[in-house]
Order: structure tokens, then sequence, then C-alpha cells
């Protein structure tokens, strides 16, 4: 069964490109939204099996945010993706148990070892 992943990043050029990376690992991209309302609209219209999220998004709901939201109402595993090594934001990010976090400045070997064992 493919596994569906909706991406969560307001980097759009980011977003496609963890898009293509999911797609080369055969799953369907649910969808690729840039906030967090959108990301919380995105996954009552259509739950994902595993959401890519990044922690820093613009608006009014940052990615911890929008996790805490998705996670009272559904268990999906949530991987964070930074560039920020703040260890307040990644106190926060930890408290809701995501599947793990991912520094965006990693290498794609390592972003996608991560992303695999997220789907497995």
């Amino acid at each position: 069964m493919t596994k569906k992943v909706l991406i969560v990043e307001d980097e759009q050029l980011i977003g496609l490109m963890l898009a293509e990376s999911d797609r080369e690992m055969g799953c369907q991209v649910t969808s690729v939204v840039t906030n967090g309302q959108a990301a919380v609209r995105a996954v009552r219209r259509e739950p994902p099996d595993a959401i890519l999220m990044d922690i820093s998004l613009a608006g009014v709901l940052d990615g911890i945010e929008t996790a805490r939201i998705i996670k009272a109402d559904r268990d999906i595993p949530i991987l964070f993706f930074t560039g920020y090594q703040d260890h307040d934001l990644l106190d926060r990010a930890w408290s809701i148990r995501p599947a793990g976090i991912v520094d965006k400045l990693d290498s794609t070997d390592n972003i996608r070892a991560a992303i695999s064992s997220l789907l497995a």
C-alpha cells in the first residue's frame, strides 16, 4: 500500500523538493501547503499516513502549534524539519512527541533516511 504524505513547508522550493523526493520513494503526496491553517484543512479533507512539517511557518500557527492541533484530533506521525537549533524551540517541538526532528541543512541522504524511517 502506498503511503500518503502531507508536506507543510512555507518555502515553496523546499516543499517541492520534499514532494519529489517522497514520490521517488513511492509515496503519494496528498498536498504541499505553506501554512498551519491549510495543513489542518488538508488533514481533515484527506488524512495522510504521515506529515513532514516545517517548525517555523509564517502566519498565525507555527509548525509546532499546527502539529498540536492535528495530534489532538488524529494520531498521525509527524517529522519536523527546521533550520534552527534554538533549544527552547526544539524542547517545544519534542513536547508534542513527533516521530523526529531533522535539520534542513543535513545531508540529503540523512533526510531521506529520516523520511524512510517515518514511513516504515
